[in-house]
Formats: structure tokens, sequence, C-alpha cells
């Protein structure tokens, strides 16, 4: 490999094996799912967090397996006015927040393998996107999946950008 100019560490480097490490997930040939070490550092954290540095770490790790858990923005939408804190609203943590982290700490601990794309499966990209951002992401289509047709239906002119059209 090195004469054809491939340079590989060999302490970091793996080839023909069946499951592979990386950046603190598993991906082998039925899928790719979170290591343990991962999962429990969200159980690290205290169902009640006392500022907004706590609850930044906490989400950092929740973002790390969001590609994980279906629905996200519903498990962290509430956390949202306390990341925008200043000097006039001070730190206001309620019993909403003490639920959302119990449930994430719950659903985290049965996080789904994802799976990895077969020959033959057909693939959509979803697109999001607002006037500061974008985001798209590769998804197997689901037989139960709504036709574009349908969706291109319920969705207005100034919408389409973010119904994927």
């Amino acid at each position: 490999m090195h004469k054809e100019g491939l340079v590989l560490s060999e302490k970091k480097a793996t080839i023909a094996v069946n499951k592979i490490e990386f950046l603190g997930i598993f991906i082998d040939e039925t899928g790719i799912e979170l290591q343990d070490h991962i999962v429990e550092k969200i159980h690290n954290f205290q169902d009640v967090l006392k500022d907004k540095k706590y609850l930044q770490s906490f989400l950092e790790v929740v973002n790390f397996e969001g590609i994980f858990l279906k629905d996200l923005v519903k498990y962290i939408k509430d956390f949202r006015p306390l990341l925008k804190e200043t000097e006039s609203s001070k730190w206001k943590w309620e019993e909403i927040h003490t639920q959302r982290v119990r449930e994430l700490k719950k659903t985290c601990s049965n996080l789904p393998k994802l799976a990895i794309p077969q020959d033959g499966d057909e693939l959509v990209v979803y697109i999001d996107a607002n006037n500061y951002r974008w985001a798209a992401v590769l998804m197997k289509r689901q037989l139960q999946e709504k036709n574009l047709v349908d969706i291109q239906e319920g969705c207005s002119q100034n919408n389409k950008p973010k119904c994927g059209i």
C-alpha cells in the first residue's frame, strides 16, 4: 500500500475485521450502535442540573447520541430558554426540565441499533432549512412513508425547503 501512496498508522489501522470501534460507536455487518461508555455518560448527570454550564455539557452528550434518538427535538426543546439565560433572566430549573432529563436517560438506555443500507434499499435525503442553517439526513425509505405528492400538497410554497421539496 505504501508504494501506492497510502500511509496507515499501525496503531490505528485495522484491516479485514468484522466489527470496528469508531468515535464511541460500534460498526458491524448488522448495524451501528453506541458503545456502553457513551450511554453511561448521560446517566452520570444529576436529574437536576445546577446551571447553564452543566446543561450545555448534558446536551453535548445528548446531541452525540442524537442520531439514535427519534424526535430529539421533543426531548430538548424545553431546555432552549435556559440556554438563553442572561444577567436579567436568572437560571430557573423547573420540574419539566427534570422530567426531560429522566426521559432522556430512560430513552438512551434502550437506543436502537441503526441499520446499514443494503443493496436495493431505496434511500431518501430528508432536508430541513431555515434562514440560518440547513440540515439533511440520508434514510432508508419506509414502506408506510407518505408519498412525496402527499407531502407536496400539504406544504405551502414558503415551507417547501422545510418539507424537503
